[in-house]
């Protein structure tokens, strides 16, 4: 893809605290959308202040879903203005959600019996 389009997310969460899934769900739109329209995107990390997983999760988490190839998205989503801390964090989110979408039946079994088990002790 030719054309790349830079993506602030401080811009589009609306300030420079990302820890919600649904701010992450926001962000992913946003590179599904870049990537329908033949883009390739820069994902800026400038004026963050609070950043967690869950965030990250949703935001480039699910990108590995199987929509798209690993190679596909190597090359067209670059990270720029992020901290080494952030970069370790983003590779973690990456390397979970790769681990859950190749098991996803596995650890969708697993949570449910873990939840059903907690819902069963407290009646």
């Amino acid at each position: 893809m030719p054309d790349r389009t830079q993506l602030k997310i401080y811009d589009i969460v609306g300030g420079p605290v990302w820890i919600s899934t649904a701010d992450g769900q926001k962000v992913y739109e946003k590179i599904v959308t870049a990537f329908k329209a033949k883009r390739s995107v820069d994902l800026s990390f400038s004026n963050r202040k609070n950043l967690i997983t869950a965030f990250l999760n949703a935001a480039i988490g699910q990108l590995y879903n199987g929509d798209y190839e690993k190679e596909f998205l190597a090359e067209n989503l670059a990270y720029t203005e992020i901290t080494d801390e952030d970069r370790q964090m983003v590779e973690r989110a990456i390397e979970n959600a790769k681990r859950y979408f190749a098991n996803k039946s596995q650890y969708d079994a697993a949570w449910k019996e873990e939840i059903g088990d907690e819902v069963d002790e407290e009646k």
